[in-house]
């Protein structure tokens, strides 16, 4: 039995409903005939319009709703199916809509939201299907706090065995002490950063301990903080792509709410 999943939640129904709204849309279009060029000006324009707007209005309800269902993995993924779906719908709606008449005004403003709001989710959703689970698989079942306060004992433990040991070892280990996780946005943007000194105390550690064989301990706590701060480098590196397209995605959806109420208003005043 195929498990539920976004694409093909209760056997595809909500793609199932966005097709047919498209094909419904596609055939009252091509069999329209309007007394001028279509636009959204005639009583098919006004028609799918309304769908347009109730469909929007929707879309951007599942933001509420995704917060209300967080603890039903059910309901949760039946909305997100549903948004995915009738979100790629929208995009026929609104151009059959416009009746293919684009102009510098707010009406084809909103028209262009919609269709940018659609790519940046498009765009989301190579980052929504992959990388919640690299970052959960990243921390091995915890929570980054959790992963900050192994770290943190690791480096409580650091400073006790290196009590006696020699100037070189106690400056590379304070070095790794001072190290965070990113430098700056752009370090984690790339997901890379330049001159660990974790990273360098691990290998200057390696090299003195052909000389001197107490320092297998200390060696070990700085592998052990090293892969933390790995671990905590590529679920932050995941989080930041997640929170810019949020932050592409969520003003847009907003600006084209903006948009469509003057939109609707402008045509029931010049009505």
């Amino acid at each position: 039995m195929i498990q539920d999943n976004l694409f093909n939640y209760k056997r595809f129904v909500f793609l199932k409903w966005a097709l047919l709204l498209t094909l419904i849309s596609s055939f009252a279009y091509l069999f329209d005939q309007p007394r001028i060029n279509a636009n959204g000006g005639t009583w098919l324009g006004y028609t799918l319009g309304t769908i347009g707007a109730l469909l929007i209005l929707w879309l951007m309800w599942f933001g509420v709703r995704k917060r209300q269902y967080a603890n039903e993995a059910g309901n949760l993924r039946g909305w997100v199916s549903a948004h995915i779906y009738l979100g790629l719908a929208l995009s026929i709606v609104a151009t059959l809509h416009t009746g293919f008449q684009i102009g510098w005004n707010v009406h084809s403003l909103a028209y262009v939201l919609t269709m940018a709001t659609i790519g940046t989710g498009v765009w989301g959703l190579s980052f929504y299907f992959r990388y919640p689970a690299e970052m959960a698989n990243a921390l091995n079942r915890q929570s980054p706090e959790q992963i900050v306060e192994q770290i943190q004992a690791l480096d409580r433990e650091a400073q006790k065995q290196i009590k006696n040991a020699s100037g070189l070892i106690g400056r590379v280990i304070a070095a790794s002490h001072k190290q965070n996780i990113y430098p700056n946005r752009k370090s984690q943007r790339k997901g890379v950063v330049k001159d660990c000194a974790t990273e360098k105390a691990v290998n200057d550690l390696q090299q003195e301990m052909t000389r001197v064989d107490s320092l297998s301990d200390i060696y070990r706590n700085q592998v052990q903080r090293l892969r933390a701060l790995k671990q905590l480098r590529r679920y932050y590196h995941l989080r930041y792509w997640l929170e810019l397209w949020l932050s592409i995605h969520v003003p847009l959806s907003f600006g084209l709410l903006a948009a469509l109420i003057a939109h609707v208003l402008s045509v029931f005043i010049y009505w």
